[in-house]
């Protein structure tokens, strides 16, 4: 496994490498850097480290370093990351290739802390220069290496392009939540003007129906008293007689 991978390995970091080949003391470090993944997966992770850490950048470009230590070289190529997650790789998830959620949050904790560290006025440390690799550092967040001048902070412009998108997603949150709450506000007033208009229609229509009871008892009151006064006439014409003792014995009730 260890030839296949160092065979693969870029041609100009293999000449420089002994009898371009690993030493055999560095292979049981190099087989614990391969950890679970294939032949192919090392492969894979070697050449694309081999251009995303810069080491093709040191060795070809007009103002390169060059490689101090070509066997130091092939085993950070194949070395397992930082990351605790099994299924990490170099920040993807090797199933879904989706970006590695424990290397996002990580990152956060670690600016989190320098944040707080700065707040509280303590010194949140310099950033590592890479040994035998002058003019390279090491990103303070990712720990990913950079070339040229060290960026204010530390941050390499990966991390630094991260933490505005997520200063940007975290103001449109607090956008979003500010319209949903006026918006819940709106629709709170609303719902409690329609309350009171309804409270008022309903007290409305009972004061009418109160009304119309009230007018229908007067006017029930009145038919009854017309009709009572309407009966005694009629007896009083057809009964003089009763209306003679009524009218002597008027102190007392009326005999209808």
């Amino acid at each position: 496994m260890v030839k296949a991978v160092v065979a693969s390995l870029p041609a100009e970091l293999v000449a420089l490498l002994p009898y371009r080949s690993l030493p055999k003391r560095n292979r049981r470090q190099f087989l614990e850097g391969m950890g679970t993944r294939t032949v192919e997966q090392i492969i894979a992770r070697a050449a694309r480290r081999w251009v995303a850490h810069g080491y093709a950048d040191a060795l070809h470009s007009a103002d390169g370093r060059g490689i101090g230590s070509a066997v130091g070289v092939a085993v950070a190529l194949v070395q397992e990351g930082e990351c605790p997650s099994p299924r990490c790789e170099d920040g993807q998830d090797l199933d879904t290739g989706a970006e590695c959620r424990i290397c996002v949050e990580r990152r956060a904790e670690r600016r989190s802390a320098r944040k707080a560290a700065a707040a509280a006025g303590r010194h949140t440390g310099t950033v590592r220069t890479l040994p035998g690799r002058p003019g390279w550092w090491e990103c303070t967040i990712c720990k990913h290496p950079g070339n040229g001048p060290v960026p204010e902070g530390g941050e390499c412009a990966g991390c630094q392009k991260e933490a505005a998108a997520a200063a940007r997603q975290l103001s449109d949150q607090w956008k979003q939540e500010d319209t949903a709450r006026k918006a819940d506000w709106q629709a709170a007033a609303e719902f409690c003007a329609a309350q009171d208009r309804q409270a008022e229609e309903t007290a409305a229509q009972e004061a009418a129906e109160a009304q119309r009871a009230a007018q229908e008892r007067t006017e029930q009151q009145q038919a009854e008293a017309e009709e009572t006064a309407r009966i005694r006439a009629q007896l009083a014409a057809e009964y003089p007689e009763l209306a003679a003792v009524s009218g002597s014995q008027s102190a007392g009730p009326a005999p209808f």
